[in-house]
C-alpha cells in the first residue's frame, strides 16, 4: 500500500509518501481500502510531537477516513466486503488502506459522498459533544466559536443553530470574517475578543465558549462567561504557534495554562470542561451522536464543507495549508 509516513517530528516537509505493506485487521477491526482522508490540527500536532500518546517516528498519521471496507477481521458482524463506510479513530489514515475497529465505523449511503463522509466524524463528533452533549448549549442561549472557519468550527456554527443558540459569535481571520457572516455568525477580533463579547452582551457575557487554543487564550475565553456558562477546552495549538516543534514554546504555553479555582467557579456560577473524542470512552453517546447527525445530513440542517482536496503526494502541501490558516472549513488526501 502507499501511506503519508511522518520520518521525524517537525516541518510539513517531513512527511513523503512510501510504499508499506497492507495491514491486515484483527478481531472487531475491519481494513478500509481508503479514498479520502480527513485532515485535523491533531495531526498536525502528531507530526511536530506535540500531540499527547502521538507515536514515534515513522508513523502514518489520520484519524478519519472514508471508503470501502476491503477486509473483514475474526469474528466481525455487521460488515461485508465493498460496504462504503466512514471510519473515526482509524491508526494510520493518511494511507491507501487503513485499520479502524468497529465501534469507529458506520456504513453510508449511496447518496452521501466520500468527500462529505470524510469531512465528517472527527469535527461533527467534536462540536456534537461540545455542544449538545455534554455542552448542553440551550435555546435562546448564546456561544463564541473560536475559529470559526476552520473545520470545527464550521459544524460548531451548524450545530449551535440546531441547539436554538440566540446568538453566534466567532473569531477567525479578518479575511474569513463576511463568509461567516454569510452563516450567520457576528465576527468578534481574534485578538480583543474578550472586550469586544462585553461591547455585544453589555457586559453580561455568552453562555457557551469553544477554545481551541489553550494558554492565556483559554483565561481570556473563562472570562467571556456570563452567569452559568461554561468554556471547553478542545485544543491546544497555542504550543504549536509554528510549523516546528519548539520546546520553549511548549513550555512557555504550558506555563500560562490557567490553574482554576474551583470556589471562584462556584462563586461566579461558571464552569470548564475538556473533550477529547480520541480518549471518549462512553460509546452509547457516541452511537447516538452519529444517528442525530446523520438524521440531520438527511434532513440538511447540517452540510459538511470541503474547502479543498489534495492528493496523497502533496499531504506536506495540505498541512502547510492549514497551518497558514488559509483554509476554510474541511481539507482532505484523495487516495483514488
Amino acid at each position: 500500500m502507499k501511506a503519508v509516513v511522518v520520518t521525524k517530528h517537525g516541518g510539513p516537509d517531513n512527511m513523503e509518501l512510501q510504499e508499506l505493506p497492507t495491514p491486515s485487521p484483527g478481531p472487531g477491526e475491519v481494513c478500509i481500502r481508503v479514498s479520502r482522508a480527513g485532515i485535523n490540527f491533531a495531526d498536525i500536532l502528531s507530526r511536530m510531537g506535540l500531540y499527547p500518546g502521538s507515536p514515534k517516528p515513522p508513523f502514518t498519521p489520520g484519524m478519519e477516513v472514508s471508503g470501502t471496507v476491503d477486509e473483514v477481521g475474526p469474528d466481525v458482524e455487521g460488515f461485508e466486503l465493498g460496504d462504503r463506510v466512514v471510519g473515526s479513530g482509524t491508526k494510520g489514515g493518511y494511507a491507501t488502506h487503513a485499520i479502524a475497529k468497529t465501534n469507529g465505523v458506520f456504513k453510508i449511503p449511496d447518496e452521501i459522498s466520500f468527500d462529505t463522509a470524510a469531512a465528517f466524524p472527527a469535527v461533527y463528533l467534536t462540536s456534537y459533544l461540545m455542544i449538545i452533549h455534554p455542552g448542553a448549549l440551550q435555546k435562546g442561549e448564546s456561544i463564541l466559536i473560536h475559529g470559526a472557519a476552520g473545520g470545527v468550527g464550521l459544524a460548531s456554527i451548524e450545530l449551535a443553530k440546531i441547539a436554538g443558540a440566540k446568538t453566534i459569535y466567532g473569531t477567525c481571520s479578518p479575511s474569513k470574517h463576511e463568509f461567516i457572516q454569510e452563516r450567520g455568525v457576528l465576527p468578534v477580533d481574534r485578538d480583543n475578543f474578550l472586550a469586544g463579547i462585553m461591547e455585544w452582551t453589555d457586559g453580561n457575557g455568552v453562555e457557551l465558549v469553544l477554545d481551541p487554543i489553550g494558554g492565556e487564550h483559554l483565561m481570556q475565553s473563562y472570562r467571556c462567561l456570563g452567569s452559568g456558562g461554561r468554556v471547553c477546552s478542545f485544543g491546544i495549538s497555542d504550543m504549536a504557534p509554528g510549523k516546528k516543534k519548539s520546546q520553549w514554546k511548549r513550555f512557555k504555553s504550558w506555563m500560562t495554562f490557567p490553574k482554576f479555582d474551583p470556589l471562584k467557579m462556584m462563586a461566579s456560577n461558571r464552569g470548564v470542561f475538556g473533550i477529547h473524542l480520541g480518549r471518549w470512552r462512553n460509546w452509547e453517546r457516541l452511537d447516538k451522536a452519529r444517528k442525530d447527525l446523520m438524521k440531520w445530513i438527511d434532513e440538511g440542517k447540517i452540510n459538511p464543507h470541503v474547502d479543498k482536496i489534495f492528493s496523497s503526494e502533496k499531504a506536506a502541501e495540505a498541512h502547510h495549508y492549514i497551518q497558514d490558516r488559509k483554509n476554510i472549513g474541511k481539507v482532505l488526501l484523495s487516495f483514488d
